[in-house]
Order: structure tokens, then C-alpha cells, then sequence
């Protein structure tokens, strides 16, 4: 029971990491395609759309830098440049008086890349950490 136990802790820790990988990645492509709904949420925020081309490119080398083995403090930068990305984004729809409906998932975001880079095993790569999860040997992607 213990070994079950463990093992769904472990798979837990990554259930952040899932979302904030996931959520990056789309973000980064909104950005970059500068989609309505990026367009329609930066003029009510007031930033210039440049400023989703320089999102967009940050956000995908922190999702690089996060995906490739090794380089920990280049992770640790990396973590907390999402950090200021999602932060900023709630902080901003406060400063303009939005409601929990625009800036929650922001803050969730924060808090999930806190807890995604607290989890997850210092030292190594994100691809190593999958396989002591899985328990296998074989290569992952």
C-alpha cells in the first residue's frame, strides 16, 4: 500500500507541472499568433501588441529551457520568469478593476509554477524525473 501511495504522490507533483507546460506552450502560440483574444485582452489592459511578440518568445524559452535536461539555474530563471509572466497577468487585470473571472486563472498559474518547481527533483531534467516515475528504463521522447 505504501508503494501506491508513493507512486500517486508522485504523480501528483505533476500535475502542476502539466499545467503550467501546457498552459506555456498555448500561451506562447496565442501570443506569437496574436490571436483576437490576445489582441481584445491587451488593448483593455492597455499594452502595446509588441508586448505579445516579447511574451511569446519568453514564454518559449522558458519552455525549452524547462524541457531540455540539465542547466538547473537556467530553470530556476525560467520558473521565475513564468512567475512574473503569470503574476503580472493577474496583478494587471486587478489594476484595472477585472473580476475573479479574469484575473484567477493567473493566479493559479503562479501558483502552480511555485509548486511545479518545488516538486520537482533538483539537479536533473524534467524527461529523468518522468522516468523515476514511471520506473522504466526506456528512453522518453
Amino acid at each position: 500500500m505504501t508503494t501506491r501511495l508513493t507512486r500517486v504522490a508522485k504523480f501528483a507533483r505533476w500535475v502542476p507541472v502539466a499545467a503550467v507546460l501546457a498552459e506555456t506552450a498555448v500561451g506562447a502560440y496565442w501570443d506569437l499568433a496574436r490571436i483576437s483574444y490576445v489582441r481584445e485582452s491587451f488593448d483593455h489592459l492597455g499594452y502595446p501588441m509588441y508586448f505579445a511578440t516579447v511574451l511569446g518568445v519568453a514564454k518559449t524559452a522558458a519552455l525549452a529551457t524547462i524541457l531540455t535536461p540539465g542547466h538547473p539555474r537556467t530553470k530556476e530563471w525560467a520558473y521565475a520568469g513564468l512567475v512574473f509572466v503569470y503574476g503580472g497577468a493577474a496583478a494587471s487585470h486587478l489594476a484595472v478593476g477585472d473580476g475573479p473571472d479574469k484575473w484567477a486563472m493567473p493566479l493559479f498559474f503562479t501558483a502552480a509554477t511555485f509548486a511545479a518547481r518545488a516538486w520537482l527533483p533538483t539537479g536533473g531534467s524534467t524527461t529523468a524525473a518522468l522516468r523515476s516515475l514511471t520506473g522504466s528504463r526506456t528512453r522518453i521522447a
